[in-house]
């Protein structure tokens, strides 16, 4: 999947992140690697000054499902978090960034099992830091593969 389908899926078609300000950071194609950004807004600070834990855990979610769904055609394969674990390690403030890494040869053994299987899950650890460097959060999730349902693919224009 292009850059800009990416980031018009994150940035534009998914009301969550829109609103939260999730922004497309950085690809990296030769690792596989996907960053996303949790911009500062302040809606989405808790009563304390620091970025929600609910913003946090978005953040970690939307990376890790578009370093699978990158490779797919969310018109046929949807991406699903089916498993999400995190623990905060540091007071979180400001900008925060998640990169998420699912290489090429991942994503075809994902896509074989799918295909034999009708489903394929792929677990993966992430981090989150903030924009000195600090660790914030690490979580680990497991994302499923599951045939896109006919309702969904309206979400999806050809």
């Amino acid at each position: 999947m292009e850059r800009e389908l990416i980031a018009g899926l994150v940035e534009r078609a998914c009301p969550f992140a829109r609103e939260t300000r999730i922004r497309l950071r950085e690809i990296e194609e030769d690792e596989g690697r996907i960053t996303l950004v949790l911009e500062e807004n302040p809606s989405n600070l808790n009563a304390f000054g620091l970025v929600h834990a609910g913003a946090i855990c978005g953040l970690a979610e939307t990376a890790g499902g578009m370093a699978v769904m990158r490779y797919l055609d969310p018109r046929e394969v949807l991406v699903l978090n089916t498993v999400f674990n995190i623990r905060y390690v540091h007071p979180p403030r400001g900008e925060l960034r998640c990169t998420a890494r699912v290489v090429e040869e991942e994503a075809r053994a994902l896509l074989e099992e799918f295909r034999r299987e009708g489903k394929a899950d792929k677990a993966m650890d992430l981090k989150v830091f903030d924009s000195t460097g600090t660790l914030v959060a690490q979580a680990q999730a497991t994302f499923r593969l599951i045939k896109t349902p006919a309702e969904y693919r309206k979400y999806f224009p050809d």
